[in-house]
């Protein structure tokens, strides 16, 4: 025989949307209370903290001017005129240095400047921000002066803007004008280093030049002395001339090649072409030599109708000595050209906006507040629903047990915590 099966009311075990009423309204005075309270006191610790201000730098992106001796280099290398300015792939400092890193825009590299932590010292050292920060180490200051100090980079006009949030109407605008300054500095700084380098490396190449032009020369006088001086009709004296001008072009464009390579990739743009242009100039040099019925003298080829056979040799030695006077005088131009650079300040940055001590506070007060007032209300309707069930929920007396057992083991670590405090407070 079945035995009957109970059977439980679905309304007994639903709970109505009234059961949740009935638990607000008997905790409505709590709720809002306590959320009110809570905005109150919020908003009067926002009050009694210092005002805060915010000043704000507006910058283009600073343009670069190519360098004189990378000017010259450019018009050596069929490259764009001394007034263009320099592209991204350009001889100047910013646009070379952000093809190289990969930067979506020159804006991001000069960022990057204003953040690094040159700049960050200079600004600390300058303004004592380690007394005002109140920093034991200089990392910690750093990070306090990054996160009061912004910069950002518009996203449609590409404007630096340089945000600077302090205590101080004047300070702050000091601060924001100061990242301007230090980025200038920082600028110079770099555009004389390069410059630098690149006197050091052409002075070594002319005065390698140098020597290599008194052994020419030497030669000459000492084979024009000995054999007599052998005159060259003009066609001959034309032909040397232009193939010693393009031997001088072929090393010139191999010097600016290893310039480059100091600073570029091999897969950089300008190292590709004038690599192109210098294979163009040594495919010219041999169609040169190769036009008539050759007699080779050394590394150039005349015609044997045209030249006596004394004059071979001398016709050699003056086609070298005339490429050695050709690239001394190069070189000596552009170590000229490296000094000039040393002492020109290339660097401009157009400012748009200057900072100035603003009148209006930058801390909020009134959205704050609100946004803690609803967080505080919805949190007592969850403390509401918890003390609800933690009432309809009895503890037994072996739950007990085990609580009191575990704050009896938890009662050690709660005297050494005392014990520490007082220690920490005696320091």
């Amino acid at each position: 025989m079945d035995e009957p099966v109970s059977k439980t009311s679905p309304s007994n075990e639903e709970v109505h949307l009234l059961d949740y009423l009935i638990i607000l309204a008997k905790h409505s005075r709590m709720i809002i209370f306590t959320s009110i309270a809570l905005t109150v006191l919020f908003y009067l610790y926002l009050f009694i903290q210092p005002n805060k201000y915010t000043s704000i730098t507006r910058l283009l992106p600073p343009q670069q001017n190519k360098t004189l001796s990378a000017q010259l280099l450019d018009i050596m290398a069929g490259g764009p005129s001394p007034g263009g300015i320099s592209g991204s792939t350009g001889s100047g400092l910013g646009g070379m240095a952000a093809g190289l890193l990969g930067l979506k825009s020159p804006s991001d590299l000069y960022v990057a400047m204003l953040g690094c932590d040159t700049v960050s010292d200079c600004i600390i050292d300058r303004f004592k921000l380690r007394k005002l920060y109140k920093g034991k180490y200089i990392e910690d200051v750093q990070k306090t002066l990054r996160k009061n100090a912004k910069i950002s980079v518009g996203r449609k006009d590409g404007v630096i803007n340089i945000e600077v949030t302090d205590k101080e109407r004047q300070r702050a605008a000091a601060m924001a004008n100061a990242f301007v300054e230090e980025l200038e500095k920082l600028l110079k700084r770099l555009s004389v280093t390069e410059a630098e380098d690149r006197l050091a490396f052409l002075e070594k190449e002319r005065t390698q030049a140098a020597q290599n032009l008194t052994k020419a020369e030497e030669a000459l006088r000492t084979f024009a002395e000995q054999k007599g001086v052998v005159q060259l009709d003009t066609q001959t004296r034309g032909t040397l001339e232009y193939i010693a001008r393009l031997r001088a072009e072929i090393d010139a464009k191999e010097v600016q090649i290893q310039v480059l390579r100091q600073q570029a990739t091999p897969s950089n743009y300008d190292v590709i072409r004038l690599e192109t242009e210098l294979k163009g100039l040594k495919d010219k040099l041999r169609t040169s030599e190769a036009q008539w019925d050759q007699v080779c003298a050394g590394d150039v080829c005349l015609p044997s109708s045209k030249v006596p056979a004394l004059g071979l040799e001398y016709i050699r030695l003056y086609r070298e000595a005339k490429f050695q006077e050709g690239l001394y005088q190069l070189f000596t131009k552009m170590a000229e050209i490296a000094r000039l650079d040393m002492v020109k300040d290339v660097t401009v940055i157009q400012v748009l906006d200057r900072a100035k001590p603003p009148e209006r506070r930058s801390n909020k007060r009134v959205i704050p507040t609100l946004l803690v007032g609803f967080i505080a209300f919805i949190m007592m309707i969850a403390v509401a629903f918890g003390r609800e069930r933690w009432q309809k929920d009895k503890i037994t007396e072996e739950d007990s047990n085990r609580i009191a057992l575990i704050i009896t083991y938890l009662k050690p670590w709660r005297d050494y915590a005392r014990k520490l405090l007082l220690i920490i407070k005696r320091k």
